[in-house]
């Protein structure tokens, strides 16, 4: 199967071949030997794109923990006129077409299947982005909390730009950030994922031909749209397994909030093997600090050990 028996099918079977083809039909069109061997290689392609039918995405449920996705979008660039290659400073009346949504990926953290979506060789050069915006926010939806890198500075702005433009209502999640993790707790020389991720020796972003690459998926060459989604794809693989790296660093979310139970939880894995390493101290008073034996993230009991009287004795230095 190639993209244009690909796209052409998936044309059908996402409005569930309701213009009266089906399996059989396009098997006899396309030479293919039984209706199901056409099924089988459509099925393949639609796992590796990451497609399937609005209805099937797993809508948001009740689980007792967060639900937690990792996604990473790709645009295409704005176009301008310019005068010259450097030292540039341009207006709104040089602006062509603005930046637009070109593909996302995402996952529920844990779990292998993905979810994504990209333009069409048909939608890139008109730079149509409504459909995959839509998609998209269903995914985000789903969430309560949303992995990446970069997200705070970029991904999650785009989007929420996008949604505001096409009217789609604001979304309520929890936003990890491993940029602004890394940035906040390490001096990496550089903190692009790439970079990081080759430090710490675990799964790499894929690599491609560089914004050649961007080129040729806005003027809609299928075979650079497909190779876009797979380097999509894989970079969220490459944040999830950032994230495990950072896990222990990780202030912003608090698994136990998600759940009924009583018991001292690690607020980032969940894990109730936890063990008292010593005290945490504050200008306000002393707690037991607490060290994860899964994760290995150290924080503190709400109880403050200090007495009324000893609280009353504090001075503040002013």
């Amino acid at each position: 199967m190639n993209s244009a028996i690909f796209e052409e099918i998936y044309s059908s079977w996402k409005n569930n071949f309701d213009d009266g083809t089906g399996y059989s039909f396009f098997a006899k069109k396309f030479g293919y030997e039984t209706s199901e061997g056409i099924r089988s290689a459509f099925r393949r392609w639609r796992k590796k794109r990451g497609l399937r039918r609005e209805e099937n995405i797993i809508e948001k449920k009740e689980t007792g923990k967060p639900v937690v996705g990792v996604v990473d979008i790709e645009t295409l660039p704005a176009e301008v006129y310019v005068f010259q290659l450097y030292d540039q400073n341009i207006s709104i009346s040089q602006i062509i077409t603005d930046v637009c949504l070109l593909s996302w990926a995402g996952k529920y953290l844990n779990e292998s299947e993905t979810f994504s979506d990209i333009l069409t060789s048909k939608e890139a050069p008109k730079k149509d982005e409504k459909r995959i915006v839509e998609s998209c926010w269903k995914f985000l939806n789903t969430c309560d909390v949303i992995i990446g890198h970069n997200w705070s500075g970029f991904d999650g702005r785009i989007l929420n730009t996008l949604f505001l433009q096409y009217g789609f209502p604001p979304l309520k999640y929890v936003t990890v950030d491993t940029l602004s993790c890394a940035r906040h707790n390490f001096k990496f020389s550089s903190n692009k994922l790439d970079f990081i991720n080759k430090k710490l020796g675990i799964r790499n972003k894929l690599t491609n031909e560089g914004f050649i690459l961007w080129k040729h998926c806005h003027e809609g060459d299928q075979k650079s749209l497909d190779s876009m989604m797979e380097y999509n794809i894989g970079d969220i693989f490459s944040t999830e397994e950032l994230f495990y790296r950072l896990r222990p660093y990780i202030r912003n979310f608090n698994v136990a909030l998600y759940n009924e139970i009583e018991e001292n939880q690690c607020p980032v894995c969940g894990s109730v093997d936890l063990k008292v390493e010593g005290f945490y101290y504050t200008s306000a008073g002393k707690w037991e600090s607490v060290r994860c034996q899964e994760c290995q993230c150290i924080s503190r009991k709400k109880n403050n050990l200090f007495t009324t009287e000893k609280k009353k004795s504090l001075l503040i230095n002013s």
